[in-house]
């Protein structure tokens, strides 16, 4: 009789080092069969990651030719230029980068849809312009706790089924560091036009951070507070960024991805048995007979009732 649940393939689970980090970054906005890649002329140009806070930011670069505002791109990418000349090299804001160190590139010219060319100029201070190519995505890494599920990451090779664990899915969002290196830039209040014209510094600004508790309805702000400070005080670590495609992507699929040496690995065994395991993953099973005893008493009284069965048997043949 043919079962009409048929086993139809059957592979050999082997699980790699969990101790190499591997991210899975969820592009939100993004459909997937338009990723962030070389073949779609959008590969990221950065990569920066804070791991002890959790900070994730990934730069893409903006297709300038298509529903771009030149305009705009100008004269954000102008604001961005400045807000690194008045740190010295640094942040765009609290809100907008925590020391990204990012850079707009800059160009002279910029081709729009219709084939023809955009002078860019200076922007009244005698330098040359900087057009914003770059969009900045960010998320944070949620750290796990018990209970989370346990995401895999999965590799085939022959009959042989390779499992990765992933360190952490993360949201990547689009982020407006653009908007707040506009917002930096110092308006000239209270200043002579002297020193506005040499592009004096920013002035001190106090930051007022309201952020309440999930849990009640008081102001949590020293624990915040702290955490902000820590973003703001790691530095980012920079990392080159891969395209899928590429040969050195594929030998650290083969490296990470899949055991090497096959032969050489323990065996792993379980630390519970069938039934346990159907206790955990089910719902309570209930004794007609006893409705009362659920789970572990009605185990302990089928072990207790097996046990008598085993007893009588022996009993009726030594009669």
């Amino acid at each position: 009789m043919d079962s009409p649940d048929p086993v139809i393939a059957s592979y050999d689970v082997y699980l790699t080092d969990s101790e190499i980090s591997r991210y899975v970054l969820q592009y939100l906005d993004r459909l997937p069969d338009n990723p962030f890649d070389d073949r779609h002329g959008q590969k990221p140009t950065a990569f920066r990651l804070k791991p002890n806070t959790g900070l994730v930011e990934v730069d893409v670069p903006i297709n300038t030719r298509v529903n771009y505002d030149v305009n705009k791109g100008l004269k954000y990418g102008d604001a961005m230029k400045k807000s690194r000349s008045a740190q010295n090299g640094g942040a765009f804001g609290m809100a907008g980068g925590f020391n990204t160190g990012a850079t707009a590139a800059a160009g002279n010219k910029v081709k729009m849809e219709n084939g023809k060319d955009v002078e860019m100029g200076g922007m009244g201070n005698g330098d040359s312009a900087s057009l914003l190519r770059v969009q900045t995505l960010g998320g944070r890494i949620k750290i796990p706790e018990e209970g989370d599920p346990v995401y895999m990451l999965a590799a085939f090779r022959g009959n042989n089924l390779h499992l990765s664990p992933v360190s952490a899915v993360v949201q990547v969002h689009p982020q407006l560091h653009h908007v707040d290196a506009l917002d930096e830039i110092p308006k000239g209040k209270g200043k002579s036009r002297k020193e506005d014209d040499a592009g004096g510094e920013n002035e001190a600004r106090t930051i007022d951070v309201k952020i309440k508790s999930a849990e009640d309805n008081e102001p949590n702000l020293g624990g915040n507070l702290d955490l902000l400070k820590q973003m703001q005080d790691e530095k980012w670590g920079s990392f080159e960024w891969v395209d899928a495609e590429t040969e050195e992507s594929w030998q650290v699929y083969e490296s990470y991805m899949m055991h090497q040496d096959l032969e050489s690995l323990p065996q792993l065994e379980s630390a519970i048995n069938s039934e346990d395991y159907l206790d955990k993953m089910s719902a309570p099973r209930i004794d007609p007979a006893h409705p009362e005893m659920t789970g572990w008493a009605m185990k302990q009284n089928r072990m207790k009732q097996g046990g008598r069965r085993s007893a009588s048997r022996s009993s009726t043949e030594e009669d």
